[in-house]
This record gives structure tokens, sequence and C-alpha cells, in this order.
């Protein structure tokens, strides 16, 4: 439990950059300086807690994304809901986006490394949970958007009709390019999803390390491609995963202590090179076109490459990202942003996958590239049906979407005053910042119960009452100390649960949504 709060991926970091991680030499910074009482310096290797990776701080920015978004929006009058439902989009957009990236890479992209035989797959049942929930590397956007629109049908069967989930849809469709961006970024940085061959000419051109369609480091041993295979995180398993690894490939595993080699002729069939370094410098060979002779264990990374993670970054981050607010201006019924998006999207990646190397997993003998249907990769196929899902929603909502000017609060107000947006507080010189947390949260809307809330705060609420008794505290003598208003005491009395959720109104009008040209 320790190790999900921490950081999901404690047990398998190999796909990650690591910025931040906790040794026995002290703090290490970016896996190459070290941090102590010394001073900085030069980080020998070696292992540690890791406290923060790249791939989670984008994560983090894109979920901070979601929430200053929907803030502005409401605030300006766009966005029709009470200062409190924005956390509740939060909360869910989260489910959604890990569950559904997560679900869909494991059943479609690496099914074989959760549910297959060893060595590539788990050990034992102890060892396929720790893949499936302690194994955050590896996440598919078509999943996740799948995983959102999932939350959000279970969030209107929650609470009804007057939920306004298409002008929800519309600034989560915005806060997910502004996610796209980031997490491209991510890709680059943990040097995955790289580019086809370049042409020569090209100035950009990159090589990135080498990796098997396992996610295993591919060395260069005496002439010979190998993997690097990472051991169960359990040692008590380590040898009969070594078993597995010297059935599967008799004569094909060196071992050096804790690391494994695995001979795997299956290991990269793309273009490759060899990273040669020596005091003089780096020298890139290509062993298939070479008469030397290389003995000792060599870095593999690819042939220079495009940078398709950057060239994704622009077109399905920041691109459509400067679209959808140039077209949120535009229109005046929810729902078509969010369609946009669904074409948007699948448009951008569609395009591209044609510079990306498609999934090292998908190749055969006589199928490099690893397409799928009618030369197109797997990425491809799926923005096809994102297309189709996308065109479908536009068809709805020119046609049935709402006027957003002309729709009533949401949750409306118990207290039958005017439901207005709340007029944003100026923060004093000399005031600490705060985290704005709204009253209400998951009750009203319905998303605490189905993300757990209501249970939490059901089992608090009960702990509470049982503090109470082993304290000598009685209900009636709590209940002539508290205020008898929300005005005099700031929060809601026990007594009162039906105002619980109420939000009180602003004092400014909302700006109405421009009109359409």
């Amino acid at each position: 439990m320790l190790a999900v709060l921490n950081h999901p991926r404690l047990i398998y970091d190999w796909f990650t950059t690591t910025l931040l991680r906790w040794s026995d030499d002290g703090l290490v910074i970016y896996e190459r300086w070290v941090l102590n009482g010394g001073g900085f310096h030069e980080w020998g290797g070696g292992k540690g807690e890791v406290l923060l990776d790249f791939y989670y701080l984008c994560y983090l920015i894109a979920f901070i994304g979601v929430l200053v978004l929907f803030t502005h929006y409401r605030r300006k009058g766009w966005l029709k809901v009470q200062p409190h439902v924005p956390y509740d989009t939060l909360l869910l957009a989260m489910i959604g986006v890990l569950v559904g990236a997560k679900t869909a890479y494991i059943f479609i992209y690496n099914p074989q490394f959760y549910f297959g035989p060893p060595p590539y797959g788990p050990v034992d049942t102890s060892d396929q949970l720790r893949r499936i929930f302690l194994n955050w590397s590896g996440m598919a956007s078509h999943g996740a958007a799948t995983g959102v629109l999932v939350m959000a049908l279970l969030w209107r069967i929650k609470a009804g009709k007057k939920l306004p989930i298409a002008q929800i849809g519309d600034i989560g469709a915005m806060a997910s390019a502004f996610g796209a961006a980031w997490i491209r970024l991510a890709n680059f940085m943990n040097a995955e999803l790289y580019g086809r061959v370049a042409p020569d000419w090209l100035p950009w051109a990159m090589r990135f390390p080498v990796r098997s369609g396992k996610g295993n480091a591919v060395k260069f041993i005496n002439g010979e491609l190998y993997e690097r295979m990472s051991p169960p995180a359990d040692p008590a398993q380590f040898d009969n995963w070594l078993n597995a690894l010297k059935q599967a490939n008799p004569g094909g595993v060196m071992q050096q202590g804790q690391t494994v080699f695995f001979k795997n002729p299956d290991a990269y069939r793309q273009g490759y090179e060899i990273m040669l370094k020596s005091p003089d410098g780096v020298e890139f060979v290509n062993p298939q076109h070479s008469e030397r002779h290389f003995l000792g264990i060599f870095d593999v990374v690819t042939t220079p490459r495009h940078p398709s993670q950057l060239y994704q970054l622009l077109l399905e981050g920041a691109l459509l990202f400067i679209f959808l607010v140039w077209l949120r201006k535009r229109v005046k019924r929810a729902g078509i942003v969010t369609a946009a998006f669904f074409i948007g999207y699948p448009v951008a990646r569609f395009i591209g996958e044609f510079f990306r190397q498609p999934d090292v997993q998908f190749e055969k003998e006589g199928n490099s590239l690893g397409t799928v249907f009618l030369g197109m990769s797997m990425g491809q196929v799926l923005s096809l049906i994102m297309v189709g899902v996308g065109i479908t929603m536009l068809v709805y909502f020119k046609k049935n979407g709402r006027v957003i000017a002309d729709e009533p609060m949401y949750p409306p107000s118990k207290d039958g005053d005017k439901d207005e947006p709340e007029k944003p507080k100026k923060r004093k010189k000399n005031e600490p910042l705060s985290v704005p947390f709204e009253k209400g949260m998951g009750g009203s809307t319905g998303a605490g119960s189905i993300a757990g809330l209501s249970d939490v705060r059901a089992a608090l609420a009960e702990k509470e009452k049982e503090w109470a008794k082993e304290g000598g505290i009685q209900r009636e003598e709590e209940a002539e100390d508290e205020p008898e208003t929300e005005d005099e005491a700031g929060e809601q009395t026990d007594d009162e649960p039906e105002q619980e959720n109420a939000d009180e109104p602003g004092d400014d009008e909302p700006d109405k949504p421009e009109s359409g040209d």
C-alpha cells in the first residue's frame, strides 16, 4: 500500500525518466547527480526509491490543467455549474483516464506481459497482480478517451438529466488536448514511441535507446542481441523465473548477479546501431554492415529517426488545443467542442502515425512496420473508429445541443436565491495560498458515490460518533455549541443534512457565452 501511495511504478521503473530518487548515497537528480552532505557529485548508479519521474510529473500538470480550465470557464459564465463541480469532474476524469488507458494497454497492446506464460508473463498469481496494479508503465490514449466516456455516462445516470454533461464535456475536450501535449513530451523524454527511419538530410533526426516489444533494454553482447530482463519483484520468485528463461532458450541466458540477459532472436527487427563509448567520444556503428568484431557489452540505439513524439505533441496537443479554444468562442450550443475533439484528435493521430514507428509487439516476419489492417497501424485503426464516434456526436449536438446561455445553474441552490457564479475573491497581501475546496464536493452531483467517497464519508461519520462517545461528549452538548445558521458557522450542521451540498450564490452575473457567427 505504501508503494502505491508513494509511487505506483516503484517495482517496474525501467520505462520512465526518473527525476528524483532517494538512495543510500543521497538525493539523486536525473539519474546523474547526487546531493548529500558533501555537495553535488556525479552519481555512480545503483538502486533507490523513486520520488518523482517525468511521466507522472506530466500527468500531474495535465490534471492541474483540467481544474484550471474548468474553474476559468465557470467563472466566465460559459460553464454554468456550482464551484464544487470542477472538483467532481477532476476526480472522475482521473479515474477514467488512468483505469481506461491502463485497461486498453493490457488487453490490446501487451496481454502477454500480464497473462502469458514465463519468461515474459507472470511467474504466478502474486506476480500477475503486481504487474497489473503496481505497474503503470504502458498507457493507451484511446483507452483513456473511452474511460472518460464511461465515467461521464455513469455520472449522467447517477446525477440525472439535469447534469450539463455536454457543457462539461466541452471543457474536458480542451483539457484533454492540453494533457495530450504533456504526455507526448513525457514520451519523448522517456525515449519511447519514436519515429520511423528519417532521411539523411533531416537535421533533427535522432537516435533513441532500443527496447524490445516487452520494454526490456536491448544489449549487443559479443556480436549477438540480448534483452536485459527485469526479474520479478519478489526475490523468492527469482529461481523459478530464471529456470523459465533457460527452458525457453537453452544456452541463451547470461547471468551477472541479479542482472540477466536473455538471447532472443526476435528482440529487435528494426534498423539499429551500437554505441561505442571511449575517451575520444561516442561512435555509432551499424554491425550489420561492418567487418569489425565486437567483444563485450554495448548499448543498442536506433538508426536516425523522426522525433515523432514532438510531431504528435504539436498535432494532437498544442494545435488541437488552440483550435478547440478558438472554436469554443464561436459556438453557442453545448457538445460541439466535444465532437470536434473526437474528430480532430484521431485525425491528428492518424497523420502522426505515418511518422511514428508502429508498436514492436505487432511486428512479424515480412511485416517490419507492425501494421494490422490494410497497411494501417493499430493506432490508425482505432483512430478511424474514434472519428466515427465524433461524427455521430457532431450530427447529434448540432441538432439537439442546448444553447448554453439559456441553461440554468447546476446543481440548483436550495435556498431559493438566484443561481449565479461566485466572483473570485482577491487574495490579500501576505495571505498564504490555499486550495479553495468547496462544500458539496461529490455529493450533490453523484460523483462521490461513483468514486466511493460516499462510503468513506459514512464511515468517517460513524467513527466520529464513536470517538465522541469514548470521550464522554454528548450530542446534546454539541448541539448547544453549534451555531444555528450556516452564515454564523461557515459550514453545514449535522442536523441539516438536506443542506449539506448547497452552495452560496454569488453576486455577479455570468458572462454570456459568445454566440456563433
